[in-house]
Formats: C-alpha cells, sequence, structure tokens
C-alpha cells in the first residue's frame, strides 16, 4: 500500500473542505472542528478536535484525516503572549 505524505493528505483536506464542504457549514457551524477522511470525502463536526477525531474513526478507521476549523484559516493558532507593563495583553 502507497503511503500518502502528511502535505499531500493537506492538501486533498483543503480542497474537499473549498469545494465540497464549507458551503454546508459556514455560518452556522462556525468555531466548530471538521475532520475530513480524503480517502471518501466523508466528514464529521464537533465542538472539539479529539471528539471530531473519534467520531471519524468510527466511521473510517482506515482513513486518512484532515482538521479543519469552520471559518478559520487553521485549526489553531499560534503565537506567544506578552504582558506589557500597563498589563495589556497581546499577541506576538
Amino acid at each position: 500500500m502507497k503511503r500518502t505524505s502528511a502535505q499531500e493528505v493537506a492538501r486533498r483536506g483543503k480542497k474537499i473542505y473549498e469545494q465540497e464542504i464549507r458551503a454546508e457549514v459556514e455560518p452556522e457551524q462556525e468555531g466548530r472542528f471538521v475532520v475530513i477522511d480524503v480517502k471518501s470525502g466523508s466528514y464529521t463536526l464537533a465542538d472539539d478536535e479529539l471528539e471530531a477525531f473519534d467520531r471519524a474513526r468510527e466511521k473510517t478507521p482506515e482513513g486518512l484525516l484532515y482538521l479543519v476549523r469552520v471559518g478559520h484559516r487553521a485549526a489553531h493558532r499560534l503565537g506567544v503572549s506578552a504582558i506589557g507593563q500597563t498589563g495589556s495583553r497581546s499577541i506576538l
């Protein structure tokens, strides 16, 4: 069986989301997580990513899964939080 790279799973997942799923879930499901099986195109929705992955694995145990957060460019935001002298927080 051919191994699929993480980049290929991400490419397929983004394409499926944009072409087949986005219009069905946005904006009503904003902030929820979608896990897409890039082999079958099936997907699951949940309020947190672990629940979404668990549901996807129940549907397709051998699936190649891709995670996206509805209404966001990425599932998670990375950054550093800094507290200034005034006590205000900012994301760097």
